[in-house]
Formats: C-alpha cells, structure tokens, sequence
C-alpha cells in the first residue's frame, strides 16, 4: 500500500531537497520575513439567473381516519358487534358499516341458510369433516361445527370472487364461498363448500394466513403436537392422562379424522396396546405445523401444497415479501422464535434455505422496553419433497423424535448432565430438555424440529405468544404483534438468555426495519430481512376500582389490550391491529397511524369473543374492503352470558368493513 506524506513529512523532504541543491551553488542566505497579506479584490459582477428547474412531484400525502366507536358501556352493547360507521378519505367523508356475509353453521344456498347436516354436511360452513368426508362427532353423538372461524381471504379467479375461509380447531377445515358483489359494492355469499384437506395428511388448527402476491392464500399450522409427548406414551389411557395441548379430546377427534375411533377398550390403559397399532400407525405428529398454500381455479376448486420445506413450528402467519421469495414466519405460543424462509425461485416454495432469528437487545435487561438487533443464523436447505418422505417413506417406519435426537432430563440447576447436550426449551414450553443431534440429523431435524434446532444452533426462541405480522412498504418496516410480554421474555433460569424485559400482559405491537441482509461470503440472502426490533405501541396495564364503569377490565380501555393479527394499508400509514384479550372485556379492532400515532377504535365484539383476520383489499372491483371475523363468542370468557335476554349467539361472524372508495 502506498504511503501518504503528512503535511511535516512533506515539508521536511523539500527541505531537504533545498539543501542537497545549496550545496552545489553555495550558501544560501535566511530567509526573509513573510509580507502583509494584500487587500481583497473587488468583487465580480453577479452572473446572470439560470433557467427555473423542473416542478417537483405533486403532493401524495393520502390519509384515513374512522369515527371511533367508544367503549361499550351497556349490557346490549357488550353482545353486538358494534363497528365505525363513517370513514373519513383524503378529506371526503362516507358512510360505511360491517357487513357479516356468513355466520358460522350456515349453508348460503339452501332456505334461510340452514345446513343439511345429512345430506350435504360439505356445504355447512365450519362443520368439521374427516378425510372421507363425514362430518365429525362429539361423545354425544353430535355434529360438531366449530365457531372458531379463522383466517379469511378474497381471491378472484377467472372473474369470479372466492371467499376462502379456515378453522383454528383440531382438526380443522378449509371452505371455498362463492361472492356476489352488486353495483353499490354489497357483498353476499351465495354458494359454499368445504375442501379435502387428505392430500395432505389433514389440516391442524389454522390461525393467521395472507395472501401471496400471486394471489394464492397462504394459511398456517398452529399449536401442532410436540412429537417427543405423543411418541412417548404408551396408551390411550396414558394420553388422557397427561394430555393438555391438545387435549385428550382434541387427540380424539384427530383420530376420528384419520377414521380410528375409540371404544371403551381402548381405555384399558395396555401399554403398546390400540394407541400405537391404530393411531401412531395412521397419523404422525410431523404431519401437522407447516404453512400451508391454497390456489383456487375458476370454480372455487382448491389445489393445496404444504410446504415442508419452510420448517414447522406454531406457525401463525406466513408473510410473504415483495420479493416473491422471502417469507417471515411468526411462531406463536411460550418460548418461541421468528424465521424467515428464503425460496430458491420466485413465486415457487417449494424449496429454500431457512434461517432463524438471533437478538441482540440493546435496551437495558429487565426495563420495560424491548429493542434489539438481528442476526439471522442459518437452519439449511431443503425442498418439499426431501421431507415430506421421511413421513411418507418408500420403505420402513416414518420418522420419530428419537430418530433426531438424544435426550435426558436437565440437572436441578437447568445445567445438562452430560458433555455434548444443551438445555433448551424447544416445544412450546417452559421446561427445559437436554438435546443432543444426533449424527447426520441436521435436515430431518431442521424441518421437524425447527425451533429446538434452532435452539441448538444458538438461535433466540424466547419470544412469547408471536402473533401477527404485515409489511408497511411505505417505512420498508415488518409490524409484529406480541399477545403478552412474559414467561421467556423474563429472565429465566437456565438455557440461554437472550431476551430480559420487564413483564406487560397488554402486549404491543413492534416494528422491524428490513434491508439486505448478506451471508459470510458477502452474497445478498435477501434485501427482505429484519434487522433489528423496537416497540411501537405497547398497552397498559391498569387496575380499575371496584364500581368503576371499566371494572373487569385490567389493560386500559383507550389502549391496546393482547394485540394478535395486523394488517397496513399502504399509501395511507394505516395499521389495522385486533385483539385476542381477557384484558378487556369486550375485545376490539383498532386503526392507528404509524405517523401521527393517532389510534380509533372501529370495532368491539361480543362478550367472550376473539378478533380474527383483519385483512385490507384496497381495491376489488372499484371497491375496497377490510376484513373482520369474529371467533367463539361466549367462549374463553363470559360464557354465562349466553343466557341473557340481549345475547346474540355462539356462531361465529365472516364480514367486511365497507365498501370503501377505491384506496389505491
């Protein structure tokens, strides 16, 4: 590398030069003193003025803004399903209302929408089907229609609007409805009908999902069982006896699914006895927890593919990114983690490298603020096809958790016994296990057991209830919503501790810049990664005194309480965020502005209910909508009320806010 001379360096070398030249020509006398500086010049003309240059852009700015709905104070207002019915766009106000345009039960094409649950069980939405079709049992011998109607979607095909829908229940179920919308925009459901989800091994408890950019529905696997738990029991009896997520009666109706079931036999607590000749050789627990993608064709028939490649987890959202390539998956439940899935080709998830999240807080341990920044450690390649026959094999047993691991219990102090184990908390769990690989497990291992792996590697799983998450392209900023800052977000002992904040049961919503993010070798992975994490609104915690008209309501009620799904508008700096809470008594839908910070309340729901779905569609046939659906009224709270005069039923509510002007 060259050298650069400073300016004494410099000076001295020109000395030097001048005296090797005086002693050719002879001494040389001092030098003089330095003259005064002279006068400045008078200054030129001023040139003449340059042409006016191009007029800027003009302004963009756009904006929205709903008229809040308040708190629900009266009994009658508890049990509806109260929304804003004024929207305010760039200045110009319109009336708009929700619009449920099913409820779960119902059969849009038959007589006052009741289902024939003999003849035609298919068409009935929510009602749970086994891999053959027939709809399933509860001990009383009873149909069972679920009313945890979740994630919900428009897709239009062939011009025909398709209204896709799923179930959070165990097992769950895929409905295709077929849409009218008149000239005003009112939209209507007039045809429905379930998928067949035994292509691929059933369909688990979905949560969140969204809509690919290639307009396909990408749903999602959650809760699925902890492998290592069902594998290890010896008996039906020794399940029931121990099993809490899922319970023993959500074990069954799998079961019932896969066409196994149970008799008062079966309980006779044999060990590998009826458990594991008829249910562990039917169903794995490796079949369940995975995104899943759903294309519809003109006729409202759907192709499915689960997508094995991108890992398994409680996987409650797959996100894909502008790119058509990346794809953020949140993991919800205790001591979970964040990943992102990288797919070799756009628009094809089929194969891809998989990456886990490492934070590195910034903000001080034990406060109440959360920021950090972000790694992202590599959990391999794989394709679809690769780990789908290791539960489907050519040949031999389908593959356990004891085929991936060695295990043994931790010491008191949450230390391993033996050299070459780590203790982690890898299954939706506060206890920690010892987990060694074992030799030449790393691909099975990463899409079985992505967040124990993940754990292994050094990865952060200790986020707690990761819920929903959306893209602002406007801020290039990923928005997550955490249900309760608590269990491995506290300091907790043993395994690693990456993450200490204080505990807040409100929850928040948090923002992720995204940019390039490069591997050792210096190659971009993806220009869609986060890279670093920091609170946006967080709720508040508050007791109310007894006689308040708020009692019964522990996070503010003019705040956030339990944020679970989000969804942006873009172009209007507008987050939807829904709540999933028994902070307040009536969960609600809020609107806030990322920039101005402002947050209106546009919805509450009935006692007892969840907040599902919120989903922006800017523009369908000259009118935008937003998404609403309302899940398991009078279900994990309240449930007493069912019995008042103004009660308005357990069914569960699909519908839309609007119509909207065009929000382009």
């Amino acid at each position: 590398m060259m050298k650069i001379r400073t300016g004494r360096t410099l000076q001295a070398a020109l000395l030097a030069g001048s005296l090797s030249l005086a002693a050719c020509t002879g001494d040389q006398g001092p030098q003089g003193a330095q003259g005064p500086v002279g006068d400045v010049g008078t200054p030129g003309p001023v040139g003449p003025v340059g042409p006016p240059g191009d007029p800027g852009p003009a302004g963009t700015m756009k904006w929205l803004s709903f008229a809040d709905v308040g708190f629900p104070r009266t009994n009658a207002e508890k049990h509806q399903v109260r929304a804003s019915s004024r929207v305010n766009v760039n200045g110009t106000e319109h009336p708009i209302s929700f619009t449920t345009i099913l409820r779960g039960g119902q059969d849009p094409a038959r007589p006052e929408r009741q289902c024939d649950l003999v003849n035609s069980p298919n068409t009935c939405l929510n009602v749970l089907l086994s891999r053959t079709g027939q709809p399933l049992r509860d001990d009383a011998g009873q149909v069972i229609i679920t009313n945890a109607h979740d994630n919900t979607s428009f897709i239009q095909v062939g011009g025909k609007t398709f209204m896709y829908s799923s179930t959070e229940s165990y097992p769950a179920n895929m409905f295709v409805t077929s849409i009218n919308q008149d000239a005003n925009g009112n939209l209507s459901a007039t045809a429905t009908k379930a998928l067949d989800t035994s292509p691929i091994d059933g369909f688990w408890y979905s949560c969140a999902g969204s809509k690919s950019p290639w307009n396909t529905h990408m749903a999602s696997e959650e809760f699925p069982p902890d492998a290592r738990f069902v594998q290890e029991r010896t008996s039906w009896s020794d399940l029931k006896a121990r099993a809490t997520s899922p319970t023993f009666a959500e074990f069954k109706l799998m079961a019932q699914y896969f066409g196994v079931n149970l008799t008062d036999a079966d309980m006779d607590g044999v060990p590998d006895g009826d458990y594991r000749t008829t249910f562990l050789s039917t169903f794995s627990p490796y079949f369940a927890g995975f995104p899943v993608e759903i294309t519809l064709d003109e006729n409202g028939n759907g192709s499915l593919k689960k997508h094995y490649a991108m890992g398994r987890g409680s996987v409650e959202v797959p996100y894909v990114m502008p790119d058509n390539k990346t794809v953020l998956l949140t993991d919800d439940g205790a001591n979970v983690g964040l990943y992102m899935f990288v797919a070799d080709t756009e628009k094809d998830l089929s194969a891809g490298t998989l990456y886990a999240m490492r934070a590195y807080q910034t903000s001080p341990r034990g406060g109440a603020i959360f920021t950090a920044d972000i790694e992202w450690i590599n959990l391999g390649h794989a394709t679809n096809d690769q780990i789908r026959a290791f539960i489907h094999p050519s040949s031999g047993a389908r593959i356990t958790f004891a085929d991936i691991f060695e295990a043994e219990t931790p010491n008191g102090d949450g230390t391993c016994p033996t050299a070459g184990f780590k203790a982690v908390r890898g299954a939706n769990s506060e206890n920690l296990e010892c987990l060694k690989l074992k030799a030449g497990m790393e691909l099975p291992a990463s899409r079985f057991e992505t967040r124990r792996y993940a754990a292994l590697l050094g990865a952060t799983t200790e986020l707690n209830k990761e819920e929903g998450l959306t893209y602002d392209p406007d801020s290039h900023t990923v928005y997550i919503a955490l249900t309760e800052i608590a269990k491995g977000m506290i300091t907790q002992p043993g395994g690693d501790d990456h993450i200490s904040v204080a505990a807040n049961a409100c929850g928040g919503v948090f923002g992720l810049n995204v940019g390039s993010y490069t591997n050792a070798d210096g190659a971009v992975v993806t220009k869609y990664a986060p890279l670093n994490w920091y609170p946006i609104i967080m709720g508040v915690p508050v007791s109310y005194p007894a006689g308040s008209e708020y009692t019964g309501n522990s996070c503010s009620v003019n705040g956030l309480a339990s944020p679970d799904n989000v969804t942006y508008l873009p172009g209007y700096n507008t987050l939807i965020i829904g709540e999933d809470t028994s902070g307040h008594q009536n969960d609600a839908i809020w609107s806030f502005n990322t920039v101005t910070k402002k947050l209106e309340r546009i919805m509450t729901t009935p006692y007892g209910s969840e907040t599902t779905s919120p989903y922006w569609y800017p523009d369908l046939n000259g009118h935008g909508y937003l998404i609403g659906v309302v899940q398991h009224p009078y279900g994990e709270t309240d449930a007493v009320r069912i019995s008042d005069p103004e009660a308005t039923g357990r069914a569960s509510y699909v519908g839309v806010f609007g119509p909207f002007p065009p929000l382009k």
